[in-house]
């Protein structure tokens, strides 16, 4: 009977713990996994695609990263291409408001994968008006 006592109150402890979480704590927690998850590894593949309903049918796919370039998203706040043997690198700014947004080089896009669930893939996605921009970023398998 002590047992089950001992047990109900500590279940109780727990339980109240855990209810006492804002909100923004779980949310900011979230976001800090996500990060760490993007950080982590080398991303060596980048595409952004521009489409929309316009006259001309506006469909416009751009490699953002060359075969001999791998790109690292360093806790500075910048996302960092390097080339094979080069000592210049150019970089992106970026900055995860929340666990499903990305602000990548001055413009916001969300975040289509469960960041926890996919790490080989991130897909950012901003729509303005009828354009839609899609950025495929893609690490090592």
């Amino acid at each position: 009977m002590k047992r089950i006592i001992t047990l109900l109150m500590l279940s109780g402890f727990i339980a109240v713990g855990l209810l006492s979480c804002s909100k923004e704590t779980v949310d900011s927690a979230g976001r800090d996994v996500a990060l760490n998850i993007i950080r982590t590894g080398v991303w060596e593949k980048a595409t952004k695609t521009v489409s929309g309903n316009t006259d001309a049918g506006l469909n416009i796919t751009t490699q953002l990263l060359d075969d001999d370039q791998t790109m690292n998203f360093d806790k500075d706040g910048r996302a960092w291409v390097k080339t094979e043997g080069a000592t210049t690198q150019t970089s992106y700014s970026y900055s995860m408001p929340t666990n499903r947004k990305m602000i990548f080089d001055g413009t916001e896009y969300s975040i289509e994968e469960s960041i926890v669930q996919s790490i080989t893939t991130l897909t950012l996605i901003n729509v303005t008006g009828p354009v839609r921009t899609q950025l495929v970023i893609k690490r090592k398998r």
